[in-house]
């Protein structure tokens, strides 16, 4: 349930809407909710999550995380000392965002330059390119040698498989060559090739480096993001230690007034990236002060209006079995308990195919 404000966009004849003092509408999950009838040919709103406002949570997602870390940070630096902050302040918190995110003070291209987070992205794209690499060599010199060894064996040992095909380090029953990378690494020892063994065990080593190595910076970095969102958190439980329910200087940090919450800042940017055929992925900046987002989608031809379709509290949210070559147009409005923030931009793209 979730009480009506002022100019939400909630209609007198809605069947879950009960006007009084309070007014107030159901929602998915409540006793009485009553589920909208859907005309034919538009778009099943899928399952809206039950939001259970809770005052300036810390949220989970990394880049939001980031971003309220950010803002709290600039809050430390000019109004920390004024309210009494003693425990959780700017240096930490800098310090923090920092190991996560870089120190652009830090020697250039160093870890602590790039911070875990990119780290991490570097590992992951190391641990691709060395597996590139190892398919690369697979599938072309070695598997070429290995079709003229495998012509100089049918030459011995005849077409059909026997002893001859197994002694020369086929697999029982076959004289093909194998499309397993490990396989062909292994018949090449049969085959005595020890030059491309030799560059497929060392393409093979690197790869289990680098899949180490990115295992390592992954835990680094999940290490990072936790600090940093207790860092966040215990510093929202000082505010509560100092500043009151009512005070404006909650925002100054990029949180809600518990008391008596103004609605977000707005949604500077929206995008619309193919995620698949007939799939797309909007994605979307961060609000200040957004405790979710509502995603709103038309697809033209076929909606009269924009349907909301979900409320997630990420930045980003997948739109599924569309029809390739259409047309779709999307916003999203960012929500807290004090209503809704200014809407994106509308966003217009073609399905991809």
């Amino acid at each position: 349930m979730r009480p009506i404000r002022w100019d939400e966009g909630t209609r007198f004849d809605d069947p879950n809407a009960y006007w009084g003092e309070p007014s107030y509408v159901l929602e998915l999950g409540d006793p009485g909710y009553i589920a909208p009838q859907q005309a034919p040919g538009t778009i099943s709103p899928q399952k809206h999550n039950t939001h259970t406002m809770s005052s300036n949570a810390t949220p989970t997602n990394r880049t939001i995380l980031g971003s309220l870390a950010r803002t709290i940070l600039t809050g430390q630096i000019s109004h920390g000392a004024t309210i009494g902050l003693h425990h959780h302040l700017a240096p930490a918190m800098d310090a923090a965002i920092k190991k996560l995110e870089g120190d652009p003070a830090a020697a250039l291209g160093s870890a602590a330059n790039k911070g875990s987070q990119l780290v991490y992205r570097d590992a992951i794209d190391t641990a691709g390119d060395a597996q590139a690499a190892l398919i690369a060599l697979s599938d072309t010199t070695v598997k070429t040698w290995l079709e003229g060894y495998r012509k100089i064996m049918e030459g011995v040992h005849g077409k059909k498989p026997n002893a001859g095909w197994e002694a020369a380090g086929f697999s029982q029953g076959t004289t093909a060559v194998p499309r397993s990378h490990d396989k062909r690494h292994v018949l090449l020892g049969a085959a005595r090739a020890l030059v491309l063994q030799t560059d497929m065990q060392t393409a093979k080593t690197l790869i289990t480096t680098t899949t180490t190595a990115q295992t390592m910076a992954k835990t680094a970095r999940d290490a990072d993001v936790d600090a940093l969102y207790d860092e966040v958190s215990d510093t929202i439980s000082e505010l509560h230690d100092v500043l009151s329910d009512t005070d404006p200087l909650w925002e100054i940090f990029g949180l809600n007034i518990p008391a008596n919450p103004n609605p977000p800042l707005g949604v500077s940017a929206l995008t619309i990236t193919a995620a698949g055929t007939g799939r797309e992925l909007l994605s979307w900046l961060y609000a200040v002060r957004a405790e979710y987002y509502r995603v709103f989608i038309k697809r033209v031809g076929i909606d009269a209006d924009f349907i909301n379709v979900d409320d997630p509290k990420d930045l980003e949210y997948t739109m599924k079995n569309l029809v390739p070559g259409s047309t779709i147009e999307a916003y999203v409005v960012p929500m807290n308990d004090g209503g809704p923030g200014p809407a994106s931009p509308t966003v217009s793209k073609v399905v991809g195919v």
